[in-house]
Order: structure tokens, then sequence, then C-alpha cells
């Protein structure tokens, strides 16, 4: 009896633990550092993301990468938001070759995807810096 209430106890306590940590390994803006832009797989720059190095004519291939809901997803057509700390002006295109529509993000914006929620094939970055 009292080795069943101990069992119960640690599956009760691993239970409880859980949660905890997965909700400290979600990714959030801030680890989009500086001179980094960040596509989040959720809105308001939640969830799993990806850092942008350079422009990108077509992000089929690319996947979320980092801890959080949406990790190992593509990231063509399933972004939500952004994290822009470039110091160059990008544009997220609905199409691929950065044709389409587009959300237009310049240095030290956070913000949700509009035109190209979960509708994103491309980026675009001005000139370097």
């Amino acid at each position: 009896m009292k080795r069943t209430l101990k069992l119960a106890a640690v599956a009760l306590g691993a239970a409880l633990l859980v949660p905890a940590l997965a909700s400290t390994a979600q990714a959030d803006a801030s680890d989009c550092r500086d001179g980094e832009f960040c596509l989040f797989y959720n809105s308001d720059q939640q969830g799993s993301h990806m850092v942008v190095p350079t422009s990108i004519p077509d992000l089929a291939g690319y996947t979320f990468t980092s801890p959080g809901r949406g990790q190992g997803q593509r990231v063509k057509n399933n972004a939500a938001s952004v994290v822009s700390n470039t110091c160059v002006t990008v544009w997220v295109h609905f199409n691929s070759n950065y044709a389409g529509p587009y959300d237009m993000f310049n240095y030290r914006n956070e913000e949700n995807l509009i035109e190209t929620y979960n509708e994103n094939a491309s980026v675009k970055f001005a000139h370097d810096c």
C-alpha cells in the first residue's frame, strides 16, 4: 500500500512538472537577436521561429527550428508573426519570387502578418545597412 502511494505521488509530481518545463521552452520575441529577422509560427511572436538570414525567394524546404509550438513544421504558408531586428526594410510576400501581396517591416518591428498571414512564400531584404 505504501509503495502504491509513493508511486502515485511520484507520478503526480511528474505530471505537474512536465507542463511547467514545456512552457519555459516556448520561443518568444526576445529569442530574435539584434540584427535578425524572425518568422514565428503563432501570432504575437509566439511558438517556434525561424531566423531568416537573407532574402529567400521560396520558403519551401525551410522549417521552424526553435523550441515551441510548430517546431519542425514548414515555414512556407505557416508563419503568423515576425520580429524585425534588422537595420533594413524586409518584405514578406504572398508568392514565391517576391511576388503578390506583402507585409513590410522596418527596424525594431514586432507585428502579426496581415496580408500574408499563413500565406507566405518568400522574404525580401532591402540592400545592406
